[in-house]
């Protein structure tokens, strides 16, 4: 990562996602407090879930950073269009053989009734 995207990186990480990050646990926590105190503690398991599956999502996130999945996100486009490029050479040389073997059967044809 070049020094400009990890600029963005890190002010998007410090600015956005943490205290977006702080807020939404926050919010979590006073919402449990008032569930637990009004005694709505079962209507709260839903959220828990839900809690859980983001956390998971974060982790995710952090583990696909620190593997080097983020390095080079240019490259899976570039190899989709050299392989796409490759298909079509191939389809070409196909249509061509398809189309030296029709000539060779109308030719056969022809010679047959001349």
């Amino acid at each position: 990562m070049n020094r400009r995207d990890k600029f963005i990186f890190y002010f998007v990480l410090l600015v956005v996602i943490i205290p977006g990050a702080i807020s939404f646990v926050v919010k979590v926590a006073a919402f449990f407090m008032v569930e637990v105190k009004d005694g709505l503690a079962g209507f709260a398991l839903p959220y828990f879930n839900y809690l859980f599956i983001a956390i998971g999502f974060v982790f995710l996130f952090v583990w696909a950073y620190f593997k080097g999945h983020f390095n080079d996100i240019e490259k899976p486009a570039l190899e989709m269009l050299e392989m796409n490029e490759r298909f079509e050479k191939q389809e070409q040389i196909e249509l061509s053989r398809r189309g030296e073997r029709q000539r060779s059967m109308i030719e056969e044809n022809t010679d047959g009734r001349a």
